[in-house]
């Protein structure tokens, strides 16, 4: 019979009772699930009492001296068998999460990060958690904030140039390594000075390849405190085409080691060198506020902290 309300309170079923349920319908006793579920006989008896109170139908029946289920019984464990499985099935996963085991790192960083920290982070991957598959985008700073403020990864890899970059609402940054910026010029340049560094103001009247949103604001932030304003001629966020620039003579630029270095060297005809005073930029990674860190997130960051990032010439925060 059911309630007054007309319908048994299904969504008070819960997976304890399922499984219980589904070890009686294959032949088990309440000794011997007593066991196998770690859980007092006089307390699975008091579930079952529970259940078929809530539903206001018996799910089990006495057959001579043993007990056996009865067609709602029965119905219930079928199912059960089915939910016990899958749940057994999602808790692996997240379990595997939490162990490094399996699942997913979603990943987004910038164009130098992709030829130079991200292959690291795989190679470290592949050692420390094999069983995780990184799915890699590339995007600037902006863009990558975008896509994690909407879900879409796990973390980013971004630069910011003195503490400018305007983060989601809910995002954190952690900055993991300082990097210098570079004047890249005509090799044979004759106003560069002997110790092999130069000042931006004397190239207050060159033109200028600016690169990506923000670098290009840092490039205006960084002439106007030497009282220029410069002469903007090309713009590319692709730094062998800035480099190549360069080396074709009639322009500078300014461009960050770890885009330096993902070149492998510099084209002939351009030359890098030091400013001084000298212009730094963070390079680290941003994810979202959360009350628990996410296994995904503690493994990017596991990864990160451990790339060999000197050979690139970052200096550790």
């Amino acid at each position: 019979m059911l309630g007054q309300g007309g319908s048994a309170d299904w969504h008070s079923v819960d997976t304890v009772e399922l499984r219980i349920l589904h070890a009686l319908s294959v032949g088990g006793s309440l000794t011997s699930i007593a066991d196998d579920l770690e859980m007092s006989q006089p307390a699975i008896s008091q579930r079952i009492k529970r259940l078929e109170s809530r539903i206001e139908v018996p799910v089990i029946e006495r057959s001579g001296r043993g007990i056996r289920l009865t067609p709602a019984g029965k119905i219930l464990a079928a199912h059960g068998a089915k939910v016990a499985a899958e749940i057994d099935s999602a808790l692996d996963k997240i379990d595997a999460l939490r162990g490094e085991r399996g699942g997913e790192l979603r990943l987004v960083g910038f164009p130098s990060a992709s030829a130079t920290v991200v292959p690291e982070m795989m190679r470290l991957l592949r050692k420390i958690a094999p069983g995780v598959v990184l799915q890699y985008r590339e995007a600037e700073p902006p863009g990558a904030l975008e896509m994690l403020r909407e879900g879409e990864v796990d973390c980013a890899i971004i630069f910011d140039y003195a503490e400018t970059t305007k983060l989601p609402a809910g995002a954190d940054y952690t900055p993991l390594w300082r990097e210098q910026l570079q004047l890249v010029v005509c090799e044979d340049d004759p106003r560069l000075l002997r110790s092999g560094t130069a000042n931006l103001a004397d190239f207050s009247d060159d033109h200028w390849i600016a690169g990506c949103e923000k670098c290009r604001g840092n490039l205006l932030a960084a002439a106007a405190e030497q009282g220029f304003t410069p002469d903007i001629v090309q713009e590319t966020d692709n730094i062998p085409a800035m480099v190549a620039m360069v080396a074709a003579g009639d322009a500078v630029a300014l461009v960050p080691d770890l885009a330096l270095a993902q070149m492998r060297g510099l084209p002939d005809g351009a030359r890098a060198v030091q400013l001084s005073p000298s212009r730094v930029r963070t390079v680290g990674f941003a994810a979202m506020r959360t009350a628990t860190q996410s296994p995904q997130v503690k493994l990017a960051e596991k990864l990160l902290r451990q790339v060999p990032a000197g050979k690139w010439n970052l200096e550790q925060i």
